[in-house]
């Protein structure tokens, strides 16, 4: 054997807890006591003595954004402002402080007018303050709705008459633009900036990976195809780079977003791969279709208008005829589906779709809602029975719950639904969204656990929809490989799958559960390859 992990706590997460793990090559070769799994050491093998620690599967996180994520390590910081003023001066400090090329877009990331006082969105106006030199954009904390100064307008070609399907620009009284840039529009906006080239692209994935190694993480399923990520043959040759030198850091299953059908054609069915092919290392996952906005932009569509915003009801990417449509091309062409749906009336939407397309020809697809935080048993009923899947952001839990009594009223007692989905047979994944959430697998799964009521209160929020720990640790291992339909690789320690795994200092499942997002990573392993040790 190469490495035997002994007196320890395996949870194989596949029905029985051993004390001792061997690995060789790339794959688990044995599970069982000390005894028998020492018995296959050499001179040569590594034995690690866990020490009574705990060994799980390896995390995986099935919704974030993983060059996004790397490349907000060095962007301008916009979290935790408090007014359009602390934006401006944040900007001028970035400008101030880094060598910046001429023209060189400044995107600025994670806002929330929410905490402002009063609670405007910074508009164009408050972007130009950061510079007229540099394009510049204010991208809110849901990547739903933000501001462009002049010059990044006009290199996106917006004028007061554009109109972008399944996107709004604000205007004054006047009739002249804001600033101000909902959905499609922004996506449309931050499209007009510079691709990632395929250096920097290894650079994201080396630099993040390791930092996503360190908390546990051993694979994402990832949206970096999208409107300021890279496209696929540059992700897959900074893959094929990263492989030829054994230095890729987690699994991608990465996820191809197509807003329009002309897009899905030409970027994604044009090429050959589908859904799940692809190496060890690099898979195609789903085609992403964003169906809403937020609740925090109040831009996710509803059925029934916002409690606090009579009158509206949120923003529909798509009619429901084009919804049938994306659904359908991807499902005629084994092309699983993720789709961005927060408010009830997008999950609708999607439902019907899929309905529609598994009636006509039913396929073992696992079509999926992303967030899925607004909805009622009766859409959870038909999920359940659509085989679908869900990947919930527990994190979004303490984020959202503050606001959510006063956007939502009576229909709280339904949102965040995760046990329910659960019970009902919805395959639920549990993922960050990141750079939105934290991507720490332990934080998620405390807030699975926990369902803190906010940042700073800890009470639970909807305690009857807490998870059980072997249920919130299933999110992000047993049910995400479920949901890329990777199963009989990945998710349980048994032998014959892939060497991913983790080693906590302690046993999450014996510890104080209020304990868990502070259990150190000790060591994680992906393919038989150590990516981190502590």
């Amino acid at each position: 054997m190469d490495t035997i992990f002994y007196n320890g706590r395996v949870h194989t997460m596949a029905g029985r807890t051993v004390s001792a793990l061997a690995v060789q090559g790339a794959r688990i070769a044995m599970v069982g006591s000390d005894e028998a799994v020492l018995a296959l050491a050499d001179e040569n093998t590594r034995r690690i003595d866990l020490q009574g620690r705990c060994v799980l599967p390896g995390f995986v996180d099935t919704h974030m954004h993983l060059l996004l994520t790397g490349e907000g390590f060095r962007r301008l910081d916009l979290r935790g402002v408090r007014s359009p003023e602390e934006i401006v001066a944040r900007g001028r400090d970035y400008v101030a402080s880094h060598e910046l090329a001429q023209d060189e877009w400044i995107i600025g990331y994670g806002f929330d007018q929410n905490i402002f006082d009063p609670p405007v969105l910074p508009d164009g106006a408050v972007a130009e303050a950061i510079s007229s030199d540099h394009p510049v954009v204010l991208d809110r904390v849901c990547g739903h709705v933000g501001a462009g100064n002049a010059k990044a307008l006009a290199l996106a070609g917006y004028d007061e008459t554009t109109v972008i399907p399944g996107g709004e620009l604000d205007k004054d009284a006047g009739g002249k633009l804001t600033g101000v840039v909902r959905e499609a529009a922004l996506d449309q906006l931050k499209k007009a900036s510079p691709r990632l080239t395929q250096e920097r692209v290894e650079f994201l994935l080396e630099d993040v990976g390791a930092r996503m190694a360190a908390v546990g993480l051993t694979g994402v399923h990832s949206d970096d195809l999208a409107a300021e990520g890279t496209d696929w043959p540059t992700l897959k040759a900074a893959f094929d780079a990263l492989e030829a030198r054994n230095a890729v850091p987690l699994r991608l299953w990465e996820e191809w977003e197509t807003p329009r059908p002309d897009n899905l054609r030409a970027e994604i069915l044009s090429q050959p791969l589908r859904s799940f092919q692809g190496s060890d290392w690099l898979k195609v996952g789903n085609v992403k279709l964003i169906a809403d906005g937020s609740l925090g932009a109040r831009t996710a569509l509803l059925r029934e208008d916002y409690s606090d915003d009579p009158g509206n009801r949120g923003i529909a990417v798509y009619t429901q005829a084009e919804m049938d449509e994306m659904v359908a091309l991807c499902h005629d062409n084994d092309l699983q589906v993720a789709c961005h749906a927060i408010g009830d009336g997008a999950t609708a939407s999607f439902l019907a779709a899929v309905e529609k397309a598994q009636a006509r020809d039913p396929k073992p697809l696992c079509h999926r809602v992303v967030h899925c935080q607004f909805g009622d048993r009766t859409l959870y009923e038909k999920m359940a029975a659509l085989g679908m899947g869900a990947d919930v952001q527990p994190a979004f839990s303490p984020s959202d719950a503050p606001l959510t009594p006063s956007r939502m009223g009576e229909r709280t007692g339904e949102s965040y639904a995760w046990k329910t989905l659960l019970d009902l047979g919805v395959v639920v994944g549990g993922g960050s969204d990141c750079p939105v959430e934290d991507f720490a697998p332990l934080w998620g799964i405390h807030c699975a656990v926990n369902r803190p009521r906010s940042h700073e209160d800890d009470t639970p929020f909807l305690p009857d929809q807490a998870l059980t720990v072997e249920e919130a640790v299933s999110l992000y291992t047993v049910n995400a490989a479920r949901l890329v339909h990777a199963e009989a690789h990945l998710g349980t320690l048994e032998a014959g799958k892939l060497a991913d795994l983790v080693v906590l200092a302690e046993d999450l499942f014996t510890a104080d559960p209020k304990t868990i997002k502070d259990i150190p990573v000790d060591l994680t392993m992906a393919g038989g390859r150590v990516t981190h040790q502590r």
